[in-house]
């Protein structure tokens, strides 16, 4: 018989709905993960094509629906041919000087809104959100002017979708009560009485650009990653489930890398370049003319305590970038080089506080990009600064005026290594701790087989039994009886011990954790179960 045949429980992360990590067996569904993780958007995983996945949201309620929004001087028709071939796009007409459609909405950090919109007898549209206000030329694809607080001011897109249509979005830092379309007659004029345009699918979502529209009526609605569903990680190649311990991102605007998002000190240029999201989100950052690149953003951190830093990386024309977290005054601070051209950790200084273990670096994706990973302990409470400086070598400061290179999500948490990476855009965001568990009932005599990517090497007890877990791919196999025990790893046995050993209460299975405590952090690949307890051969078969 083969090893399938005798399994009880299979379990490769592949087939998920919302809420549930499917099981291959048991075919009645009794052996199906219950996922937990809790209602917010911080939770990312790295999808099969390498990229990084998020949870969005349209926050504008009735998107499509402009009925439903308040009209000034204005006459709308739905029922028109849109620019995904259906017929929900609407007809809106002046019949007054600077009408519109308007709705209230109340949101406060770094969000984009966005309208599909095509000419009628006017060429030109105006969006409006709150302070700021954007012209786009429905006949040539172009930007136009723009009115209201340059500092709020972060991005203007116009794209074409074909068929005359156009994605046209704005991307601000603000607090937004409103948001308005304009039919207008020509750049920075919304002055004339008659004409019309076409418009479908309004959105208003978190973050530096326009994610993939999301249709609401009375509520927002979420797409992407959503909650409670299994985060099938792709980062080692292979789809692993990943179970992490809740972790706060501190860095309050991870991606909106400019004065705009608080930091300050280099000139920047964001949504100029493919993020590690595969989306145009990543940031460029010059060099000035004091030949110093220093980009900081200020964090207050409690003393005696140990922290990740990270962030990601790309070469521009400079191959090095320095990563620092010090205290306001310089006088306590940790920094380290890295080669961001060939993903290797050059030097590193220690004055006041210290590195913990070896700084690390690791490819994301195959456009270049790395994440920069450093484990530091403070040793006091204060004012702190994290700190990207541009490099031409290791152990050098300084560059080239306009010299540059680029980066993307920059992350700051309690922790003794970097978790998953937790989008921020105006405040700090906590990705909730997740459980995945089962209520299946496992024999006292048993086998169970687990494989799983771990980020550290430790050496773990079960049933008084140990085994050492490597960094990387590790396959162990436990066979259990009340009187017996054998482990297998890479092949080999390694645990092969006789005694009392109480194996009578199976009956909760816990994935990554023991009920929402003593996370592993590492993802899973695959775990099966076998009611019986399997031969030396069958484990090294498994484990091989």
């Amino acid at each position: 018989m083969s090893l399938y045949d005798k399994s009880s429980l299979i379990q490769v992360p592949s087939l998920y709905k919302d809420g549930t990590l499917v099981s291959t067996i048991p075919e009645d569904r009794s052996g199906d993960f219950t996922v937990v993780r809790g209602s917010n958007l911080s939770a990312t995983r790295v999808g099969e094509d390498g990229y990084i996945k998020k949870g969005y949201e349209n926050l504008l309620l009735h998107s499509n629906d402009f009925s439903q929004w308040t009209t000034n001087g204005i006459d709308e028709t739905s029922g028109q041919e849109g620019y995904d071939g259906s017929n929900d796009a609407w007809l809106i007409e002046k019949t007054n000087v600077s009408t519109r459609v308007e709705r209230s909405i109340s949101y406060t950090g770094v969000s984009t809104f966005s309208v599909y919109a095509k000419a009628g007898t006017l060429n030109w549209i105006s969006l409006n959100a709150s302070n700021v206000a954007k012209y786009y030329d429905l006949e040539n694809g172009v930007l136009g002017t723009t009115f209201g607080t340059a500092s709020m001011r972060i991005d203007f897109q116009i794209e074409s979708v074909g068929n005359g249509w156009y994605r046209c979005s704005m991307t601000t830092n603000q607090t937004i009560g409103i948001v308005r379309i304009y039919p207008a007659n020509v750049n920075g004029d919304t002055s004339g009485t008659s004409g019309s345009i076409y418009i479908q699918d309004a959105m208003l979502n978190e973050g530096l650009v326009a994610y993939p529209y999301l249709e609401t009526t009375t509520a927002p609605v979420q797409g992407g990653l959503l909650e409670n569903s299994p985060r099938l990680d792709w980062s080692n190649g292979v789809p692993a489930v990943l179970v992490e311990e809740g972790r706060t991102n501190f860095i309050l605007q991870s991606e909106c890398i400019n004065s705009s998002g608080g930091w300050s000190g280099l000139n920047t240029e964001v949504n100029s370049i493919d993020s590690p999201e595969g989306l145009t989100n990543g940031t460029k950052v010059i060099i000035g003319s004091n030949q110093y690149g220093e980009l900081r953003s200020p964090v207050i951190l409690q003393s005696a305590t140990t922290y990740a830093l990270s962030l990601f990386v790309k070469a521009g024309d400079l191959g090095w970038c320095i990563v620092q977290y010090s205290d306001s005054t310089i006088s306590n601070y940790i920094r380290v080089w890295f080669n961001i051209s060939t993903g290797a950790v050059g030097s590193n200084a220690q004055v006041g506080w210290s590195i913990v273990g070896t700084p690390t670096i690791e490819a994301v994706g195959t456009d270049g990009w790395y994440r920069c990973n450093i484990v530091l302990t403070t040793t006091a409470t204060s004012t702190n600064r994290a700190v990207m400086f541009g490099a031409t070598g290791d152990s050098s400061f300084g560059a080239t005026e306009n010299s540059y290179f680029y980066t993307y999500g920059f992350q700051l948490e309690a922790g003794s290594t970097p978790s998953s990476y937790i989008p921020t855009y105006g405040t700090t965001q906590t990705r909730s701790s997740e459980t995945i568990s089962d209520n299946f009932n496992i024999p006292t005599t048993a086998t169970i087989y687990n494989s799983f990517y771990s980020d550290v090497a430790e050496t773990v007890f079960v049933l008084d039994q140990v085994f050492n877990v490597v960094v990387g791919l590790n396959k162990v196999a436990i066979a259990f009886s009340p009187t017996a025990v054998k482990i297998s790893v890479g092949g080999s046995i390694v645990a092969n011990a006789t005694g009392t050993y109480d194996t009578s209460s199976l009956t909760n299975i816990q994935l990554g954790s023991d009920n929402g405590s003593d996370y592993s952090n590492a993802p899973i690949s695959g775990f099966y179960v076998f009611p019986e307890f399997l031969t030396d051969e069958e484990l090294n078969s498994l484990t091989d």
